[in-house]
């Protein structure tokens, strides 16, 4: 009798170290700055730009970076997670890249304590913010301008594809990265000349 209770005791264990599961480990991103890193000084004569939080379609504004797999599929990693919401990384971003790139304007996040009655708006839409079965991330949506009274003064569309330059979601990073910082370059430009 006790032969068989090691034997089936061996049984056991062996069955519970073979149904357990590995430690799931998960791997948080962060978007990378967009270059340079000197902070500018704001000169009096430079009006206020308030950076509006961006907006993300609904399928991007989980916590898992998203992939599409085909024409019509969609996923979000469950192990590759932003480490922050990617809309607050954005308009971090965004914000940070246009005092670099443009000097027309002072960009600035939306607080409660500014005063915004008359200052002009910057409103980011994203539609696609993803890395792409053709090997290239995907970066689409559309930039409104608006004056300090809340009228429209211009709508530019966007889409960027850039190639990921191996496979993974780290490089699917650095290619979103890239495509946030043509972004930022374009809307640079629009704002220096408009």
């Amino acid at each position: 009798m006790k032969k068989w209770r090691i034997v089936l005791g061996g049984i056991v264990g062996i069955l519970a170290g073979c149904s357990s599961q590995p430690e799931q480990v998960s791997n948080t991103y962060l978007l990378p700055s967009g270059g340079q890193m000197t902070v500018p000084t704001i000169s009096t004569n430079q009006p206020l730009l308030v950076v509006r939080p961006v907006e993300m379609a609904n399928h991007l504004s989980g916590n898992g970076l998203v992939y599409q797999l085909s024409e019509t599929e969609v996923v979000q990693a469950q192990q590759n997670l932003w480490a922050e919401s990617i809309s607050e990384q954005l308009t971090r971003r965004i914000n940070h890249d246009l005092r670099q790139k443009q000097t027309k304007y002072w960009p600035t996040e939306l607080t409660p304590a500014l005063a915004t009655s008359g200052v002009p708006r910057l409103q980011v839409k994203v539609s696609q913010f993803n890395g792409h079965y053709s090997g290239v991330a995907k970066v689409s949506g559309e930039w409104l301008l608006l004056d300090g009274n809340g009228a429209l003064q211009g709508v530019y569309p966007f889409s960027y594809q850039v190639p990921l330059e191996q496979d993974g979601y780290d490089a699917q990073v650095k290619a979103l990265s890239e495509a946030i910082n043509r972004l930022t370059s374009q809307m640079a430009q629009r704002l220096s000349v408009g």
